[in-house]
């Protein structure tokens, strides 16, 4: 993966990241916040690891 695609895809992850913190929990059940949490989660981790591996190089 060379650098422009790495930092096209930190942003489409974090385009995604707040599209589901933007969802409405009011409305969600415990298991379905559960659900988006972990969601979540793994963008920011992917984001993260991606990050890491720009400043590595």
């Amino acid at each position: 993966m060379d650098k422009m695609e790495a930092q096209r895809n930190i942003e489409r992850y974090e385009s995604e990241i707040s599209k589901w913190q933007a969802l409405s929990r009011g409305l969600m059940s415990r298991d379905e916040m559960m659900l988006v949490d972990k969601k979540i989660g793994q963008l920011k981790e992917w984001t993260k690891n991606l990050r890491v591996m720009l400043n590595s190089n």
